[in-house]
């Protein structure tokens, strides 16, 4: 459920009355009309997309055409710990819901009891009688204080709010969750690029090392080439085991994102290739469509809604509150057992119904204050939804300028391994004929070394932005607020300990007492 507005309605549910407090309404924000749409310069590439299209709503990985990475988040959905931990706190904030519904109704407990009294006076003494009785009694009794004022609508109006918040929560979080595991996994993939490209300048240095050994032993050259080869040649294979161990960390943080053990990526995954690809084009919409589209500013408004009901809870206690009592029960006195009625005769019953009132006279200064406590941590929580509203067209913004920029450094960098690459390998032949020294091969070499790195860097960089659009965007998420279902083996946890019923595998409407308005 996407509501497009957050006011709460709770028709017919007590008595007529009125409802203290404000009535919640959406924040205004400061929209721009519409996002940055990068052009073609020296310095940054058009960025294909769809500006008045808004972006696809789950599947959005499918664009980097990589089935490893398609796998892999539909794992971590599953079997993410802290995930599960959002939506446990969805079922914990509609129990509390139920809670909060039956403030509203009338409280009535059954009480009973048997009394045997042995009190001898000067009387019973003088007329030699028995001092026993005998008190046998059972009473239904009801307590019920009355909603006018709308104290406890307004709490329920704010436990609902509370409820859309914490699964709007969720759903951050699984868009979040998203976006790790997709940039885990491009890290993984980076760190992997940067071995291979190692490994293989290790390879042509060890080449060059060859040479310069041979000519050095032919007394062609000195000791000097044979020492920059040989020094150059230990330096790139020092940078190796570096990246093997941040290849591993990568791995292991992949794997806790899966909900597994740390070498479960490793053992599962290690010898997948990846086959990302920067998606053909981008989904972007409007910024009035983060409003809707972004779980976080979801959840932060509606954070603000339970906040502002709170306020009307508070103010509630300025007025008078009513109250209903009665009982309706049986009692029977006998004295030694004699005359000992049946307790349930209609003439043992015993009833009493009254009404009552409490106005608050004193430290009526205090309630006032919590009132502004309340409101003052309700304004603050619309700063809050204003400020989330800006950061998310910010982080918006930041992801199509990094696509665009990192787009262009990938056309010019891939020129520049071209060029590196002839550069390099022309040295190493106009060194074998003598016509240079080895410092022109060891400079060729760091070149080729430097711009290949950069561009496996560039390259990777423009992969996460695209990660980040489609997260800033609210990417993966379908727009819906239903209820996570959970694991069967917690669920089956769970029941074994708790009576559930069937709130874990059913969840329905939430609701002890149902209104007569649907909530938009």
């Amino acid at each position: 459920m996407a509501p497009k507005t957050f006011l709460i309605f709770f028709g017919a549910i007590s008595v007529s009355g009125c409802m203290v407090g404000p009535d919640f309404q959406t924040p205004e924000t400061k929209l721009q009309p519409a996002f940055s749409q990068p052009q073609k310069t020296a310095f940054t590439e058009a960025l294909p997309s769809a500006l008045e299209t808004a972006p696809n709503p789950v599947h959005w990985w499918a664009g980097f055409n990589d089935p490893t990475l398609t796998d892999l988040l539909a794992r971590a959905a599953k079997d993410n710990l802290s995930l599960q931990r959002a939506a446990i706190r969805i079922y914990q904030a509609r129990s509390q819901l139920g809670v909060a519904d039956a403030s509203l109704l009338p409280t009535v407990g059954l009480g009973g009891g048997v009394t045997r009294n042995d009190q001898p006076n000067a009387l019973t003494q003088f007329l030699n009688a028995s001092s026993l009785s005998t008190t046998q009694n059972l009473v239904v009794q009801a307590n019920w204080e009355i909603d006018f004022w709308g104290k406890y609508r307004r709490g329920i109006e704010s436990t609902v709010s509370s409820l859309f918040s914490t699964t709007a929560a969720y759903y951050a979080a699984d868009v979040s969750l998203a976006a790790d595991v997709a940039n885990t996994y491009i890290t993984i993939r980076n760190v992997q690029a940067l071995i291979k490209v190692a490994r293989t300048n290790l390879a042509l240095q060890a080449e060059s090392l060859r040479i310069a050994s041979s000519r050095f032993k032919n007394g062609a050259t000195s000791l000097l080439d044979l020492s920059q080869a040989q020094s150059q040649y230990e330096q790139t294979k020092s940078e190796i085991p570096a990246l093997i161990s941040s290849l591993k960390n990568a791995e292991y943080a992949m794997s806790i994102l899966l909900g597994e053990v740390p070498d479960f990526y490793e053992k599962t995954y290690g010898n997948t290739t990846g086959h990302l690809q920067p998606p053909r084009s981008l989904q972007v919409g409007i910024p009035k469509d983060l409003l809707r589209r972004r779980p976080d500013v979801l959840q932060a408004e509606y954070a603000a809604a339970a906040q502002s009901a709170l306020i009307g809870v508070n103010t509630a206690a300025l007025y008078p509150s009513f109250s209903l009592s009665g009982y309706f029960g049986f009692q029977n006195v006998s004295i030694n057992n004699l005359n000992q009625s049946s307790l349930f005769s209609w003439d043992n019953r015993t009833t009493s119904i009254g009404g009552s009132f409490v106005f608050p006279l004193f430290y009526r200064g205090a309630i006032v204050d919590q009132i502004r406590v309340q409101d003052a941590v309700f304004q603050s929580s619309v700063l809050a939804y204003q400020n989330q509203v800006l950061q998310a067209q910010k982080e918006v913004e930041q992801a199509l300028t990094s696509i665009s920029t990192t787009s262009s450094s990938t056309l010019d960098l891939r020129k520049s391994v071209s060029a590196a690459q002839r550069a390099a390998a022309l040295a190493l032949d106009r060194y074998k004929a003598g016509q240079n020294d080895y410092n022109t091969v060891i400079v060729a070499q760091q070149q080729l070394l430097q711009v290949q790195n950069s561009l496996v860097q560039t390259q990777t960089n423009n992969l996460l932005g695209y990660v980040a659009a489609f997260k800033a965007l609210g990417g993966g998420w379908s727009g819906t607020l239903e209820t996570p279902a959970l694991p069967a083996a917690m669920v089956g946890q769970m029941q074994a300990r708790t009576n559930w019923g069937d709130a874990l595998t059913n969840p329905a409407e939430p609701r002890l007492v149902k209104s007569t308005e649907k909530i938009q």
